[in-house]
């Protein structure tokens, strides 16, 4: 019988050690970024009315599903976005204009196909509320941006593309309700062998080589001027007017790793408008995902713009340790504690601790002993307290 105290259930794990402090380290470093642009903390509750999560009475596949004492259904939560929207919507009393939040927090998910993925993800981002257009837009994508740089990942590439541009092309080339939803559905499978031969029997060879293309390939500039010229006069070329309008103002903000890439999908027509993933070299999934969401605080109550974006924490994190991109002080010290010296050597380690060195000091029956476990828990160095005098011996790791 498989004893569960023992085990934690699939998808989930335990941090400690070096990978723990990086991740802290990046919560760090992203949260003073937010702060020193305006952007104000929330926490909200890690179990909501599962209504939070649901869209159109439809809730999603991937949430955690609970029941209370009273019979009421909950969820964990699954989406700060939808948290925060809630949180807005239910509060009268917030000041009018634009509002702007960041939080670092866990959510969770359940994959359809577990294959040894997360259920539960460490997540910061930001909301940007009231604000619509191009330089909101472009003021998100640079804090994602920066928020990379300050972890020291340089090797970034921003996959720009727009739902809405997705949706007024598909309704340009006169495709159906349920053709459009058959559409999207492949998109999301990542399925283009269906796709491809669902637009042949409803589009002629050109445009449906066309739609092919255009979610199969990505570019900068020079390939949204030639999906200008083939698109002039429909809807769909207002859309691709907005994205290169962005793109210029990105570019002269310095960001010039953005290219166009329409094969994002907008899950549920989650997004509205633009959608932006980052990815970093060497991570196969996206760092991070955001966009324009200017219909969901509708579903609270309140008319408001949104563009904000998550950044996975997990994933940078795991980056960054595997390429020595954030120093975390992993130089510790052992104190040998005896009943004579205990006095004495709180003193010591308060003076060192003060010049920035970490110190555990615990309690030994011989030196042998405390050189024992300062090289099986990696200390560097131990110190030994002997006669109001200390010395610091250099520890050689197993």
């Amino acid at each position: 019988m498989k004893n569960y105290k023992l085990h934690v259930s699939e998808g989930f794990k335990d941090t400690y050690g070096k990978e723990m402090l990086v991740k802290k380290e990046i919560e760090y470093k992203v949260l003073d970024i937010f702060k020193h642009h305006g952007f104000e903390l929330i926490k909200t509750p890690a179990v909501e009315y599962i209504d939070v999560y649901s869209k159109n009475g439809m809730q999603k596949p991937d949430l955690y599903n609970l029941i209370n004492h009273q019979g009421e259904v909950l969820a964990l939560c699954n989406d700060m976005t939808s948290s925060i929207a809630r949180f807005v919507g239910s509060n009268n009393s917030l000041p009018e204009g634009a509002k702007k939040y960041c939080y670092v927090a866990d959510t969770f998910r359940y994959p359809r196909l577990y294959q040894g993925k997360n259920h539960q993800f460490l997540q910061a981002g930001v909301e940007l509320i009231g604000k619509s257009g191009v330089l909101a837009d472009a003021q998100v994508i640079q804090l994602a941006s920066l928020c990379l740089r300050h972890c020291n990942v340089m090797d970034f590439t921003v996959h720009l593309g727009s739902s809405l541009f997705l949706e007024d092309i598909l309704k340009d080339f006169n495709l159906n309700l349920d053709v459009q939803k058959k559409v999207y559905e492949y998109m999301d499978l990542k399925d283009y062998v269906s796709l491809r031969n669902l637009l042949g029997e409803n589009l002629d060879e050109e445009k449906s080589s066309f739609l092919v293309d255009l979610l199969l390939k990505s570019g900068k500039l020079h390939y949204m001027e030639k999906l200008m010229d083939k698109l002039k006069g429909l809807s769909s070329y207002n859309d691709l007017c907005y994205l290169k309008e962005l793109y210029l103002l990105l570019a002269k903000l310095g960001l010039d790793n953005v290219i166009f890439d329409f094969s994002i999908y907008s899950y549920q027509q989650y997004y509205t408008g633009i959608i932006f993933s980052i990815y970093v070299n060497g991570v196969t999934k996206s760092v991070v995902t955001g966009g324009r969401l200017d219909k969901l605080l509708k579903e609270f109550g309140k008319d408001l713009e949104d563009c904000g974006f998550g950044l996975d924490i997990d994933s940078l994190a795991k980056h960054c340790l595997i390429n020595d991109l954030i120093l975390v002080k992993d130089e510790k010290y052992l104190g040998y504690l005896t009943v004579d010296n205990f006095v004495y050597a709180n003193k010591v380690n308060e003076e060192l601790r003060e010049k920035g060195i970490i110190v555990s000091s615990l309690e030994f029956d011989s030196l042998d002993e405390a050189l024992e476990y300062a090289k099986s828990n990696g200390f560097t160095k131990l110190i030994v307290y002997t006669n109001e005098e200390y010395k610091i011996m250099e520890v050689t790791l197993c």
